[in-house]
């Protein structure tokens, strides 16, 4: 357990945000491991483009308490800034009823209501506590928890929505204390766009694909795709398999994450412009049933084949994979 560590003066906290900037609202398929039958074409990881910064975080140099750090230790506390967010929650209903639907509560007499824009809810209670002289910015993944501070000795974490909707509110909503501060910090290259839904532990790039039959129907065969990264054991493990492989999916079946993260990883098809790799026969665009294949209707990751003979998919990055239909 962490050492707490005292929180500013709240007088002399509100007079650094009158004097300073206060804190700027930015606001697939199977799994498996590549045949043996036909081994995915490889290439080495590429750079990933530097991510934008919009959305709801706050730059690193514009909160008045300074940057966070990216090796904060984060344990549950006793949380300080609490009822500072349960007040900003307050003021946004007082202010936004709008946003909520007031005759519904997640029980009774709790204020707790059921949210109507989630976005704009967790926008507009940033933009509170910032208003309060605190600095605060939304999970950087896109999620509800936003991170609070009044220091730049420690962070708070507040999960501030339930599942089914309702607001969250009380000790219930407090996740996590971080010593010193865990935010804000600048995004590395190797992180996915603000607001992705893609959580760490970030996936390193797609290096190959697993491409095998799926689904047989008269003279049409599904051919589907799965995104692979690696060689890389370790993050293999962090994600859950345990198998010990060092080649895996970006997440396992199921993630709730998963698809955020292959699309961050494998890009968009060239020729549809669909979330997915680009797919081609025997080197030719997927265009239709004469040329011998045709994108899937439904998902990026699977084409329709008519043909005999070579199907390959493509992330953005040059990474491919491909299968070799046979009579």
């Amino acid at each position: 357990m962490n050492v707490r560590h005292p929180s500013f003066d709240r007088a002399l906290a509100t007079a650094i945000v009158a004097a300073a900037a206060v804190c700027l609202v930015t606001t697939s398929c199977g799994d498996g491991s590549p045949s043996t039958s036909t081994p995915p074409t490889t290439v080495a990881p590429q750079p990933t483009p530097t991510p934008s910064t919009g959305g709801g975080g706050v730059g690193a140099s514009s909160c008045p308490f300074g940057k966070g750090s990216a090796s904060a230790v984060c344990d549950r506390e006793s949380p300080a800034l609490l009822q500072d967010v349960e007040g900003a929650i307050d003021r946004v209903i007082k202010a936004r009823p709008e946003i909520f639907d007031l005759t519904r509560e997640a029980a009774p007499k709790t204020r707790a209501y059921y949210v109507l824009d989630q976005e704009a809810y967790l926008q507009a209670l940033i933009t509170e506590l910032q208003a309060g002289g605190l600095c605060a910015e939304q999970d950087y993944d896109g999620g509800e928890m936003i991170s609070v501070k009044d220091s730049p000795d420690f962070s708070e974490d507040f999960d501030v929505l339930l599942s089914d909707g309702f607001i969250r509110r009380g000790g219930g909503a407090y996740r996590q204390t971080c010593n010193p501060a865990s935010f804000p910090v600048d995004p590395s290259p190797n992180w996915p766009p603000r607001g992705s839904g893609c959580a760490k532990p970030y996936p390193p790039p797609v290096t190959r694909f697993n491409v095998k039959e799926h689904l047989k129907s008269g003279d049409v065969t599904t051919i589907d795709s799965t995104p692979l990264v690696g060689p890389d054991a370790a993050y293999c493990a962090a994600v859950g398999y345990t198998d010990g492989r060092a080649i895996c999916p970006v997440r396992p079946e199921g993630y709730p994450d998963r698809e955020a993260c292959e699309a961050w990883r494998v890009g968009e098809a060239s020729d549809t412009g669909r979330v997915g790799p680009t797919w081609t026969y025997e080197g030719e665009p997927c265009t239709g049933p004469e040329v011998g294949c045709e994108n899937h209707p439904g998902n990026q990751f699977q084409v329709l084949g008519y043909k005999l003979g070579r199907y390959q998919a493509c992330a953005t990055n040059g990474a491919c994979g491909s299968t070799q239909l046979k009579p």
